[in-house]
C-alpha cells in the first residue's frame, strides 16, 4: 500500500500589525487565514496514479487538493487542522513569536485536543488499511501529518520523514 501526504499550499495571509497582540485579536487573524487564498504551484505527485484522494474540509487543503487531484476528494472532518487557542490564557498580550512558540508547545503536548485528534486519525488509518484502495493520497496540514507519519511508521510503513512538512510536497509512505 502507498500513501502519499500532502501539506495545502502556502496561504496568502499576512501577518497581524503590530508588536503585542492579544488573544481576541490572535483569534480573528486566525479566522481570516482559514478563509484565505492561496498560492498554486505545480506539484510532482510522484508517478503514481492515485486511486482516491481525502482532503480537509478547510479552504486551503480543499483547494490545494481540487488543484493537485482531478477525482472525486472525499472532505474529512479528521483531517482538520486542531487548534490549540482555546487552551491558551487569554488575558495576555504577547509579542507573535511567543504566542506561536505558546501554540505550538501547547499542540504538541498532551491534551484533550491532541488525544482526540490522535485517536481519530488512528481510526482513519485502520480503515485505510482494510479498504480497496492501494494508493491512496491525503491532502491536509502539517501537525495532523506529523501524526499520520507516527500512526504510519506504529503500522510498518516507512517513507520519506519529515519534521514541518513542505507546502504542495508529496511524502509517499509505502508497506508491503
Amino acid at each position: 500500500m502507498k500513501i502519499g501526504l500532502v501539506r495545502h499550499f502556502k496561504v496568502k495571509q499576512q501577518l497581524p500589525k503590530g508588536f503585542l497582540i492579544g488573544h481576541d485579536a490572535l483569534t480573528d487573524w486566525y479566522a481570516r487565514y482559514d478563509e484565505a487564498d492561496i498560492h498554486y504551484k505545480n506539484v510532482d505527485l510522484r508517478e503514481t496514479n492515485w486511486e482516491i484522494c481525502y482532503a480537509s474540509p478547510m479552504s486551503r487543503a480543499h483547494n490545494t487538493a481540487r488543484h493537485i487531484y482531478k477525482g472525486n476528494i472525499l472532505l474529512l472532518d479528521d483531517l482538520r487542522e486542531i487548534s490549540a487557542l482555546n487552551l491558551m490564557n487569554t488575558r495576555y498580550r504577547l509579542p507573535l513569536i511567543v504566542w506561536a512558540i505558546l501554540i505550538k508547545r501547547k499542540t504538541l503536548a498532551n491534551n484533550p485536543v491532541r488525544e482526540a485528534a490522535e485517536k481519530k486519525l488512528i481510526d482513519f488509518v485502520e480503515k485505510l488499511l482494510s479498504g480497496q484502495e492501494k494508493e491512496v493520497l491525503i491532502v491536509s496540514h502539517g501537525f495532523i501529518m506529523m501524526l499520520l507519519q507516527q500512526v504510519l511508521a506504529a503500522r510498518g510503513f516507512t517513507g520519506e520523514k519529515f519534521n514541518n512538512p513542505a507546502n504542495g510536497k508529496v511524502y509517499v509512505f509505502e508497506k508491503d
